[in-house]
């Protein structure tokens, strides 16, 4: 290599760590911090800018951009939808429509439903923004409870959206912040009318943590759901283990039961190995095979043909979890295919 080129490669190399350095300067990302494990996928987020260091910020995570910042003279918070695993949020600053800075903070999302994600990476650790004293944040959110918050709900009488909906958001402590995870169809009851502190313990730690397992919680009230599925022979797993947050989000969803996928989706996370949707009669009767989804249910009428129109997806008296009160194959394909058969 020349001296000149040696000579223009210090100057390259001496430019971007000066701008590297002043960098620096520019962001100030009040949550997340990096490398952390959450186990909600709504994620709260935090930053402000240096005055007058740039005219725009870009938000992306994963490689795709979900906010754009014209007013950056303030602290911005927002919240962010997090995917199973690995997460990137990076904060992009713009002047001139130049790039000046980038920062990133990386977030692994645990997942019980999927099992490469079961387990974190370990050299990210935990972390719950309430367990911090976010004096700054408190300078603009109400971050401890209030009475209206301590106030005890009646689970029998929730309404089912509507103007107690809207005074119920008008008094929440957590509503402000915590609106995002509101924004699908399907809504959990005590979520409806914002009684967080129904399920979340304000003097756990980490602070607002719920009781595991989630039946301790779950069955305060789903009472009749406790009698039933605990006095049966045979228990699905994950009832077994306490864990109905593996199949069903604890605040809303887009899918019906607040389950995080539709319901055949969801069984194959787990039961992969019935994913060709034919996983019962290829051996035997039929070449191809019974199927299992794509199918209007003949005993359910008005709903799709599932996993769920055989099983019990919580517990059941009979083998395979079988929903219906037969003892052997032979009399369960009778339940739809009756006139076939005799």
């Amino acid at each position: 290599m020349s001296i000149r080129h040696i000579f223009f490669s210090f100057l390259l190399f001496t430019a971007l760590s000066a701008d590297a350095g002043y960098a620096q300067d520019i962001f100030t990302i009040h949550y997340p911090p990096d490398r952390i494990i959450k186990e909600d996928g709504l994620l709260g987020v935090s930053f402000s800018l240096t005055k007058g260091t740039a005219e725009k910020v870009v938000v992306r995570v994963n490689n795709r951009s979900i906010k754009e910042f014209g007013t950056i003279d303030r602290v911005n918070c927002f919240s962010v939808d997090l995917k199973p695993g690995y997460n990137t949020i990076e904060f992009v600053a713009l002047k001139d429509n130049s790039l000046i800075n980038k920062v990133t903070r990386d977030v692994f999302l645990r997942s019980d439903l999927i099992g490469a994600y079961r387990k974190p990476p370990p050299d990210y650790r935990r972390d719950s923004f309430h367990s911090g004293k976010r004096e700054l944040c408190a300078e603009c959110h109400q971050l401890e409870p209030t009475e209206a918050d301590r106030k005890p709900v009646n689970m029998t009488a929730l309404s089912d959206g509507g103007p107690e909906d809207d005074r119920s958001q008008k008094t929440s402590t957590c509503y402000s912040c915590h609106k995002g995870i509101m924004s699908y169809p399907f809504v959990h009851g005590p979520a409806a009318v914002w009684s967080c502190l129904s399920c979340h313990e304000e003097n756990s730690t980490p602070r607002y943590a719920v009781a595991k397992p989630d039946t301790e919680v779950c069955f305060k009230c789903h009472l009749n759901q406790k009698k039933l599925w605990l006095n049966k022979k045979y228990k699905h797993g994950p009832v077994t283990l306490g864990k109905c947050t593996i199949c069903h989000s604890p605040h809303a969803a887009k899918n019906a039961f607040n389950l995080y996928k539709r319901t055949w989706d969801l069984c194959v996370n787990c039961h992969f190995e019935m994913g060709s949707g034919r996983h019962i009669l290829g051996d035997s009767f039929s070449q191809g095979g019974h199927p299992t989804k794509e199918r209007d249910d003949p005993l359910r009428k008005g709903r799709e043909l599932t996993c769920a129109s055989c099983h019990d997806p919580h517990a059941s008296d009979f083998p395979h979890l079988w929903a219906y009160d037969v003892e052997n194959l032979f009399e369960l394909c009778q339940k739809c295919h009756q006139k076939k058969m005799n």
